[in-house]
């Protein structure tokens, strides 16, 4: 396959389609700006921006290289710090930060540069001029940093760097940008002319579910991966890397997002980013809890190569989608080769990390009801943002003269699998909301699950804290403006 490096076409070899892409930048082609600070997707300082061409533009995307297979990267731009500046000529991201002394040890530096870089791509300008434009590019500029720990506290004079540079972000215009030497024509021409990967058992990397079927028959028993933000842990951390991997990210009938009426319809391969932005703008409750739920999940990094599949088939007790899917009675479409089956998200989950899918079996498509109802979710972490969850918890029902009905609870973190709470789901039912006292709710809670006790947070705790967070819920001046998230 080929990539496009900085400036520099790059044929990559078959050896090299597995390993993660901070390795490959740092020690086959000794590229050293690409810091490795955690190897785990959570502290930033690998951030590398990632261009693909879509409809005759490039888009480009911050993302952590420590948990990026380089076999994701065919036919994409690949910039990292070590190309964007020109001599002694800096760009306006790094002018801006050594203006306003935003490094101060310089290793997290580097990813900085690179979040902000997407930042400056991506962001309409912001003239500043008003509390509502100041209020909004904050919001922006601390999004795209989410990702992003500076280990000697100096953000504020990176965040006034970024201040200085809001009236002059492109906004997608990327005919106006000049990353690498190359200007937005000259990135399309020899992106569009890049060879594809030649497919390699070891590494393959479809682009239409039929091209998929054929990967699939060819190595029946490879790991499916998309975003790949939990297998490439298994590389960094555990060191341990697949015998094969069918990638589906770039699996076109896997990537559409549409709303029919009352239900949404998710590929398997819709990152958390663009899910995020289709739902941008719409006042359905449940909408405010999906943004609510994708905005807490991981940094801007993760959401933009981790997938709504990937969430679910990952079958992790502590997912942070799952529970909302759970609670708002979602299905699966599976497919394996020509033959579909429709499934409730309540049957796919069989044992710890363990599906009803078969050997050369996919998730395709995720059906989520969006009826208007009363819906809610929280995540409890540590940290608000860019970390796991101790718990997750999600509710959603209808009230009917004043009474409780179709209640559904969703839970993460509290059971080997993200369950539903059917106990405390018929404790609820047929109730008025201010009947119910919170010794009720934890003692059905317990007949549900029997959390464990972890470094997260003891077995009690969550228990506990779920319990507090229901009844908050249904206090009156809570239910009546469910959904709605800060």
């Amino acid at each position: 396959m080929e990539i496009l490096l900085n400036n520099q076409t790059l044929a990559i070899t078959e050896e090299h389609y597995r390993k993660p892409l901070l390795t490959w930048l740092r020690e086959q082609l000794e590229l050293p700006a690409t810091k490795e600070g955690c190897g785990a997707g959570d502290c930033g300082a690998c951030t590398v921006l990632v261009g693909r061409l879509h409809n005759g533009k490039v888009h480009y995307e911050a993302v952590n290289a420590c948990i990026a297979l380089l076999g994701n990267l065919s036919q994409c731009h690949l910039v990292t710090l070590d190309g964007i500046s020109h001599g002694n000529k800096l760009q306006p991201v790094q002018q801006a930060l050594v203006d306003f002394h935003g490094s101060q040890c310089g290793f997290c530096t580097p990813g900085i540069v690179m979040a902000m870089m997407a930042w400056w791509l991506n962001t309409p300008a912001n003239s500043m001029q008003t509390d509502q434009e100041i209020k909004q590019h904050r919001h922006d500029i601390e999004e795209a940093l989410s990702g992003n720990l500076c280990r000697c506290t100096g953000y504020h004079p990176i965040l006034k760097a970024a201040a200085s540079l809001a009236p002059l972000t492109l906004g997608g215009a990327m005919d106006k940008a000049d990353l690498v030497g190359l200007t937005g024509k000259q990135t399309i021409k020899i992106l569009a002319g890049l060879s594809p990967s030649v497919k390699p058992l070891a590494y393959q990397q479809p682009y239409t579910e039929q091209e998929l079927a054929l990967a699939i028959d060819a190595m029946p028993e490879a790991t499916f991966i998309s975003g790949g933000t939990d297998l490439g842990l298994e590389v960094t951390q555990q060191l341990s890397t697949r015998d094969a991997y069918i990638d589906l990210s770039q699996v076109a009938e896997l990537q559409h997002i549409q709303r029919h009426g009352n239900m949404l319809h998710i590929g398997a391969s819709v990152t958390y980013s663009q899910l995020f932005d289709f739902l941008q703008g719409d006042s359905n409750q449940a909408s405010y809890a999906w943004q609510k739920i994708l905005h807490v999940l991981g940094s801007r990094q993760v959401r933009n190569k981790g997938t709504v599949g990937g969430n679910i088939a990952n079958a992790s007790p502590i997912a942070d989608t799952p529970p909302l899917l759970l609670a708002l009675q979602a299905q699966l479409i599976l497919q394996k080769g020509r033959k579909t089956r429709q499934i409730d998200l309540a049957d796919f989950y069989t044992g710890y990390r363990q599906t009803v899918l078969a050997t050369g079996e996919y998730i395709r498509e995720i059906l989520v009801p969006m009826a208007d109802q009363q819906v809610h979710i929280e995540k409890i972490s540590k940290r608000h943002e860019d970390d796991i969850s101790a718990a997750c918890i999600a509710m959603v029902y209808k009230l009917e003269d004043g009474y409780i009905r179709q209640c559904k609870i969703g839970l993460g973190g509290m059971a080997a699998t993200p369950v539903l709470a059917e106990q405390l789901q018929a404790l609820l039912e047929g109730k008025l909301p201010t009947a119910i006292n919170i010794k009720a709710i934890l003692d059905e809670l317990k007949k549900d699950v029997s959390p464990m006790s972890d470094v997260r947070a003891s077995a009690d705790y969550r228990l506990q804290v779920c319990a507090n967070i229901l009844a908050f819920w249904l206090q009156p001046e809570n239910y009546q403006q469910a959904g709605g998230w800060v």
